[in-house]
């Protein structure tokens, strides 16, 4: 097999299967640097040359692109401090039903929530913050 054709073939291969895993950046730097050790092999140049420039260029690229590729595909992560209030306690102030959220107040800001397991809690039991979703509280009854 011509060394072109099988730097060609890693090269589909390396695409392929970052386009199977969307969003991971898995081995695309493996297709750069396939693509450069075909030229090499196209400009007839020794197998051994061939697989150096495969493995360098593949890691210069990850080394170079992966940080500024996580950066601008990471999105807009807003930083809320939010997170603190998972496992503090609080004391409900409105039930929590299977057709209504409840209600509590933990330092200082209403928040609405839900329970953990999906049962009720009546008002006036504490409660553990075990996870935020989105804009409501997950809650634990604190057995007593």
């Amino acid at each position: 097999m011509s060394m072109i054709i099988l730097w060609i073939f890693v090269a589909i291969a390396s695409i392929i299967i970052e386009i199977v895993t969307i969003g991971d950046l898995i081995c695309i730097w493996f297709a750069v640097g396939a693509l450069a050790a075909g030229v090499l092999a196209w400009l007839k140049l020794q197998t051994a040359l061939q697989f150096v420039a495969f493995f360098v260029v593949s890691i210069g690229v990850m080394l170079i692109v992966r940080p500024l590729a996580a950066k601008y595909l990471r999105g807009n992560v807003v930083a809320t401090n939010s997170d603190r209030l998972i496992g503090m306690s609080a004391l409900l102030t409105k039930d929590i039903t299977p057709e209504s959220w409840g209600e509590l107040v933990v330092s200082g800001m209403t928040w609405s929530c839900i329970s953990i397991d999906n049962q009720p809690i009546k008002k006036d039991t504490n409660v553990r913050i075990m996870a935020i979703d989105g804009v409501k509280l997950i809650v634990k009854a604190i057995d007593e």
